[in-house]
C-alpha cells in the first residue's frame, strides 16, 4: 500500500507505528484513561502525521477501556463523562436471569404498588406530612443517584430490595481511578457488552427501575484534594437523570451506595403532600434528610443510638439540569481549570464563571447567599451540593423510628476494608498494615460485635431488638442475615489471626503485595463500600455530644440553644439537665429534636453551708440552690458532677465533648467539624476572653488569692461557660474540678460563695498546671466564640447614643438596624459581623461556631435573634 510513496514518507510511517506499538505495550495495562490521551497529543504533535485520533486511541488505550469510543461522550473542562445503555434498553440473557428468593414476609411487604387511600393517609400521618387533596392521587417518579467502585453486592442486594420497582431511575457514575486518585480496574465495563456484573445489577431494582453504570475519567493530576474528585464525578448523575427524562416535578436522592431511605419512607415521598415537593420553590432549603439506622460490617451490629443523616432528597425542579436556570442562575463554584489543572483564585473563577466543584461562599456555600442576586430564588443544586450542602431538615417517623438504613463495611474480605480506608478520601498510609479494630472506631465496634464482647453499658443492638418500626427488608430473611454475620465473624477471625502471628511486622514487600491483591481481586465481586470513612484523629460529630444545665427556661431559650445547633446539620447527641415540672411544649420540642434530658431535683435541705462571703460577711444559704443528687454542692459546682454522670450514661458519645451554658448561647456551624476544619482537637480547650480583660479581675483574683495565696495575675481570662475536648480529656478535666471543688468546700477560707467562683477554679487549674493536655484557645479563634465582654462594651455604646435620641433603649429590639435590613443589627465599625447575614465571625471572618454570652447585648440582637428563630436559623451551615 506504499507503493509510490516517497522515500521519506515511508520511514516516516515506520517510525511511527514503531512508537505506537511500543506505546500500546507500555500503557496497554495503565488504567487512567487521561494519562494515555494526553500522551497521544504528545506523540501526534512530535511526529506530526495526520492520522484520526480514534485510532490512535483504539491503538494504545488499555483493554477495558477500548470501548468508551463507542458510548455517548460529554466533555468537561476536569474530564470526560461516557454514558451507557440503561437496564430497559438491554436484553437480559436467559441463563443470567435473577431469581429473587425472597421469603412470604418480604414478598407482602413488596407488593405495595396498589394506592390504598386510607393506608397512605396513615402513612403521611406517621412523618407528619398531610395527605393530597385528591380522590386518585398519584405517585411522584423517584430518580436515584450515587458513584460507584468497590461496593459489594450484598450491599446493592439490600438497596436494591428496600426500594424494589419505586424508582423510575438509578444511575450509577464509576471511575477508573479512587477519589484520591488511585487507579483501579473497571468494574461494570469489560470487553463483553454488557458484562455478567452488569446484567446483575440491572435486575436489582426491579423491571420497573431504568439502571445505568456511566464513566468518569479525570483530566486532573493528583493533588491534596482528596474529595474534589468525588464531587466533579457526581456531575454525571445530572447528566445522566437528565438523558432519561427527569421533569421538574420528580424527586430526586443522592446518597452513597451503601445508603437508602426506608420503602415506608420512599413510598411516603412518593404520594403524601410534602411541603418541600410543592410548585414553585425557592430552592433555599429543599432538602429532605434521611435519620439514618447504622448497621457495622453486619446486620446483626447496630449503633445503638447513632442515627446517620444520608441520604438526601429534594424536588427536580431545583435541580441542576433539570430546573428553570431563569429563575434560579447558576451558583459561581470554586474549581476552574488552570495552567496547572488545579482550582484557581477567587477571582479568576469569577472572570471564568466556573460550574463546577463545590459552591462558592456568598453563592450558597454553607447556606451563605450574600453575593447571589436572583430575586427571592436560590441556584440549582448539584448533586455535590443535595449531598453536603446546607439546607434542608431531618426527617424521622413521629415514633421516632428511622427513615434510612446505612449498611456500612459490608466487605467480604479484609483487604477490601484495607483498601478502602488506604485509598479513599481521608486515606491512611497505614491502613494496609493496621488490624481493623484500630483502624476506626466503627471497626472496632464491629470487631466487638462479630466475637460477642458486649459491654454493661453496651454501644450495640441486634437486629430484633434494635430501635424503630422497620427494618431492612433484604436482611428480614434469617438466613441472610445469619450468613452475613458469619462472613463478618470469619473476616475478624482471621484478621485476628495474621496479627497474632505477626503484630508488628508489615514489611514494604508485604505493604505492596497487598494492595496488589486488593488490585488484582477488583474483578469480583466482594468489593466493599466506597465512602462515609473518617479519620482516627478527626472528631465525628454523630459520635459526638454537647451538654449543658438548663434548668427552669422557657421555649424560647430551647429554641435559640438547640434549633441553631440542629439547624447547623449537627446530628450528634444532646444532653440538658432540665427542670421537673418543665412544660409540656419544652418537653415536646427536646423531643422532636432528639435532645436527652435528665430531671434536675432541688434538695429539700442544701447541706453546703457557706460562711463567708467576698466582704468576710456571714452567706444566708437561703439563696442557694443545690440539687437533691449532689445536696453538698450549690448547682453552679454540682453541674459538673452531672456532666461526668451524663457522659459516663453516654457510651456512644465517643468523639468531641462540649460543656457549655445554655441560656446565653447559639450556634452558627457545627462545632466539631469547625474543629477538625481548624485542627483544633485537643483532649481539652479552654477558650479566652477578649485580652483586655485579664486575671487581676476580681472574680479570679480574689477567690483564689484567699483560697490558694496564689497570684494568677494578668492573664487571659478562660470562660468556665463553655469547655471543650476529647471523651477522656474531659474525663479528666471533670475529675480536676470535683477535687478542687472539695478542697474549696471545707475551708472556711475558700468558701467565698459568689456567682462564677467555679470560673476562678477553672482559672487557678489552669495556670497552676493542674489540667491535664489542657490548652487555651485565643479569643476569636476557635470553634467557641466568648463574646461577652465586647459586647457588654457596645451595648454601653448604644445606651448612651439611646439617651441622646431619647430612646428607651430596651424598648427596641433594632436599634442600630436600617433599611430594614434586620441581618446588619450591628453598625460595621464594631467589626464582628457579617453584614449579609448578621452570624458572628471569628477574626478570619469565618461565622463563630458558637457563640456564648450575646445576652450581655442586651436588646441589641433582639430581633435578629427573633427572626432566625422564626425562619429556623437560614445561614447556619448543614454538614
Amino acid at each position: 500500500s506504499t507503493a509510490g510513496w516517497p522515500r521519506r514518507k515511508v520511514f516516516s510511517t515506520l517510525i511511527t507505528s514503531a512508537v505506537l506499538a511500543l506505546t500500546y505495550r507500555t500503557y496497554r495495562s495503565f488504567t487512567s484513561v487521561s494519562s494515555y490521551l494526553r500522551k497521544y497529543e504528545y506523540l501526534q504533535n512530535a511526529i506530526n502525521i495526520m492520522v484520526p485520533k480514534t485510532a490512535i486511541e483504539r491503538i494504545i488505550s488499555p483493554v477495558e477501556s477500548h470501548r468508551l469510543d463507542e458510548l455517548k461522550r460529554v466533555h468537561l473542562p476536569h474530564g470526560n463523562f461516557f454514558f451507557g445503555p440503561h437496564s430497559h434498553s438491554v436484553g437480559i440473557p436467559e441463563n443470567e436471569t435473577l431469581e429473587h428468593s425472597w421469603t412470604p414476609t418480604q414478598e407482602k411487604i413488596l407488593n405495595d404498588e396498589e394506592i390504598d387511600i386510607e393506608r397512605e393517609r396513615a402513612r403521611c400521618a406517621s412523618y407528619d406530612f398531610d395527605f393530597p387533596n385528591s380522590t386518585a392521587p398519584k405517585r411522584r417518579r423517584i430518580f436515584l443517584g450515587a458513584l460507584i467502585a468497590g461496593d459489594s453486592i450484598e450491599v446493592l442486594k439490600a438497596v436494591g430490595t428496600e426500594a424494589y420497582n419505586i424508582f423510575h431511575t438509578v444511575s450509577y457514575i464509576e471511575s477508573n481511578v479512587t477519589t484520591n486518585l488511585t487507579p483501579k480496574r473497571w468494574r461494570f465495563l469489560e470487553d463483553e457488552r454488557p458484562s455478567q456484573k452488569l446484567h446483575l445489577l440491572y435486575q436489582l431494582f426491579g423491571p420497573k427501575t431504568k439502571v445505568s453504570v456511566d464513566y468518569y475519567i479525570t483530566s486532573r493530576e493528583k493533588t491534596g484534594d482528596t474529595v474534589l474528585h468525588e464531587k466533579l464525578q457526581k456531575e454525571g448523575i445530572t447528566n445522566r437523570w437528565r438523558i432519561n427524562g427527569m421533569r421538574p416535578d420528580d424527586v430526586a436522592i443522592i446518597g452513597d451506595a451503601d445508603e437508602t431511605f426506608t420503602r415506608d419512607f420512599l413510598r411516603a415521598l412518593q404520594i403524601c403532600d410534602v411541603p418541600q415537593f410543592r410548585k414553585n420553590q425557592s430552592c433555599h432549603s429543599p432538602k429532605l434528610i434521611a435519620s439514618t439506622l447504622v448497621m457495622e460490617s453486619s446486620s446483626e451490629c447496630i449503633t445503638k443510638g447513632r442515627r446517620w443523616y444520608h441520604p438526601d432528597t429534594i424536588l427536580g425542579e431545583c435541580v441542576d439540569l433539570i430546573g428553570n436556570t431563569t429563575l434560579h442562575p447558576s451558583a459561581l463554584r470554586e474549581w476552574s481549570k488552570n495552567d496547572k489543572n488545579e482550582a484557581a483564585s477567587a477571582g479568576l473563577i469569577k472572570a471564568q464563571s466556573s460550574k463546577h466543584g463545590s459552591r462558592l461562599r456568598g453563592y450558597g456555600k454553607g447556606g451563605n447567599y450574600s453575593l447571589y442576586e436572583a430575586d427571592g430564588r436560590y441556584p440549582l443544586w448539584t448533586a455535590e451540593d443535595i449531598r453536603t450542602e446546607s439546607g434542608g431538615r431531618q426527617f424521622v417517623m413521629k415514633d421516632n423510628s428511622p427513615t434510612g438504613y446505612h449498611f456500612h463495611n459490608f466487605f467480604t474480605s479484609a483487604h477490601e476494608i484495607h483498601f478502602k480506608y488506604f485509598s479513599y478520601s481521608h486515606s491512611s498510609k497505614e491502613a494496609m498494615s493496621t488490624p481493623l479494630w484500630e483502624m476506626a472506631d466503627d471497626l472496632d465496634l464491629g470487631v466487638r460485635c462479630a466475637k460477642g464482647e458486649h459491654r454493661a453499658d453496651d454501644d450495640i443492638e441486634s437486629f430484633d431488638n434494635a430501635t424503630g418500626k422497620f427494618r431492612p427488608i433484604y436482611y428480614l430473611n434469617e438466613e441472610v442475615r445469619r450468613m452475613r454475620h458469619l462472613t463478618w465473624q470469619n473476616i475478624v477471625r482471621e484478621e485476628e489471626g495474621k496479627y497474632a502471628r505477626n503484630a508488628q511486622s508489615s514489611t514494604i514487600d508485604e505493604l505492596t503485595n497487598g494492595i496488589n491483591e486488593v488490585l488484582e481481586n477488583k474483578e469480583q465481586e466482594d468489593e466493599g463500600p466506597v465512602h462515609e470513612n473518617f479519620s482516627n484523629s478527626d472528631w465525628d460529630s454523630s459520635k459526638s455530644v454537647v451538654m449543658g444545665l438548663a434548668s427552669g427556661y422557657g421555649l424560647n431559650v430551647y429554641e435559640q440553644f438547640v434549633g441553631s445547633l440542629r439547624a447547623t446539620g449537627y446530628p450528634g447527641h444532646i444532653i440538658l439537665g432540665i427542670s421537673k415540672d418543665a412544660g409540656p411544649d419544652v418537653l415536646q420540642y427536646l423531643k422532636k429534636h432528639n435532645v436527652t434530658v435528665h430531671e434536675i431535683e432541688k434538695a429539700d435541705v442544701c447541706t453546703y453551708n457557706g460562711t463567708i462571703g467576698d466582704k468576710g460577711d456571714p452567706v444566708d444559704m437561703k439563696r442557694w440552690h443545690c440539687p437533691k443528687a449532689y445536696p453538698d454542692y450549690k448547682i453552679t459546682w454540682a453541674r459538673f458532677l452531672f456532666y461526668r454522670d451524663w457522659l459516663n450514661d453516654c457510651p456512644l458519645c465517643t468523639d468531641g465533648v462540649i460543656l457549655t451554658d445554655v441560656r446565653d448561647a447559639f450556634f452558627q456551624r457545627d462545632p466539631f467539624t469547625t474543629a477538625v476544619k481548624l485542627n483544633q482537637q485537643h483532649p481539652l480547650m479552654l477558650f479566652e476572653e477578649i485580652p483586655a480583660l485579664d486575671n487581676t479581675h476580681w472574680l479570679t483574683d480574689f477567690p483564689v488569692m484567699s483560697c490558694r495565696n496564689y497570684k494568677v495575675g494578668t492573664t487571659r481570662v478562660l470562660c468556665s461557660g463553655s469547655i471543650m475536648g476529647s471523651r477522656e480529656g474531659i474525663f479528666d478535666y471533670l475529675k480536676a474540678m470535683a477535687t478542687e471543688f472539695d478542697y474549696w468546700k471545707t475551708r472556711d477560707n475558700c468558701r467565698i460563695d459568689m456567682p462564677g467562683d467555679d470560673q476562678s477554679i477553672h482559672n487557678y487549674l489552669f495556670y497552676a498546671k493542674k489540667l491535664k493536655n489542657a490548652v487555651s484557645i485565643p479569643h476569636r479563634t476557635g470553634p467557641i466564640h466568648v463574646v461577652g465582654y465586647q459586647a457588654a462594651r457596645i451595648y454601653e455604646n448604644a445606651t448612651k447614643e439611646a439617651q441622646d435620641r431619647g430612646i428607651e433603649l430596651n424598648n427596641v429590639g433594632d436599634f442600630y438596624v436600617k433599611d430594614k435590613k434586620w441581618q446588619e443589627w450591628l453598625p460595621q465599625k464594631f467589626d464582628l459581623i457579617d453584614p449579609s447575614t448578621g452570624l458572628i465571625v471569628n477574626l478570619n471572618g469565618e461565622p463563630s461556631a458558637q457563640v456564648h454570652q450575646v445576652d450581655r447585648f442586651g436588646s441589641l440582637n433582639r430581633q435578629w435573634i427573633n427572626k432566625m428563630t422564626e425562619k429556623d436559623w437560614p445561614y447556619n451551615s448543614h454538614r
